[in-house]
């Protein structure tokens, strides 16, 4: 992928019918956003919205609890906010999606896709869990941008594997878009700046029958 940076992981080959095996691409773009005028724009919106929103929430298992702008992710879609950042933010993920998929699966069509999008903003001394954003039958394409970061990293973890030394870690690097497959496993490092640490998450979405806790009104066509 030229100007892109793509790692595939793949299991070692089975010595049993019965072990698990893999194969999965963790790819980085970097894009020309800007970075400073969409970072305040997200602590003004968070402001807004964690005061609107008070009740039925979920961090989706990122530990970031009630009080984040993460648990009010099915509230808001970051897509549809009036900034000229964030609709060219669209028009990213769908080039880098596209250039994805033409890499990792040759000869693939993708069908008509959506995608929910939402920010996340860690104050010193907070992480993200590890988690991740789906398992179904219909799981598709995850992935995250770094607005504002600094000495973070974003951690995956391959399938069925618990050693510490087998995880993947990737730079949190501000301007960088990343893409990973919506049921790895992933978390952060540890956030110990006194700024705030913002990224911008996102899910596109197969079958949109399948999301759970969102608004389907809050999702944007890809």
């Amino acid at each position: 992928m030229s100007s892109i940076k793509a790692t595939r992981f793949i299991s070692e080959p089975p010595f049993t019918p019965f072990a698990p095996v893999w194969d999965y691409t963790v790819a980085q773009k970097t894009l020309d956003i800007d970075l400073e005028s969409l970072a305040e724009f997200i602590l003004v919106k968070e402001k807004e919205i964690v005061s609107e929103y008070t009740e039925d929430l979920n961090d989706g298992m990122t530990s970031l609890g009630e009080n984040s702008l993460t648990a009010r992710f099915k509230y808001f879609n970051v897509l549809k906010w009036d900034h000229p950042e964030c609709k060219k933010l669209l028009d990213e993920i769908r080039e880098f999606h596209d250039i994805y998929c033409t890499n990792v699966v040759p000869g693939y069509t993708p069908p008509k896709l959506k995608v929910r999008c939402w920010a996340n903003v860690l104050r010193k001394g907070e992480q993200i869990a590890n988690h991740n954003h789906a398992t179904h039958p219909h799981t598709y394409i995850s992935g995250h941008f770094c607005v504002k970061t600094k000495d973070t990293a974003t951690i995956y973890h391959p399938p069925y594997m618990d050693n510490k030394d087998d995880v993947i870690v990737v730079e949190n690097i501000p301007g960088e878009m990343t893409l990973f497959p919506t049921w790895l496993v992933h978390g952060t490092s540890k956030h110990e700046q006194d700024d705030p640490r913002i990224t911008i998450a996102f899910d596109i979405v197969y079958n949109e029958q399948n999301i759970i806790h969102v608004d389907k009104d809050n999702l944007v066509d890809l």
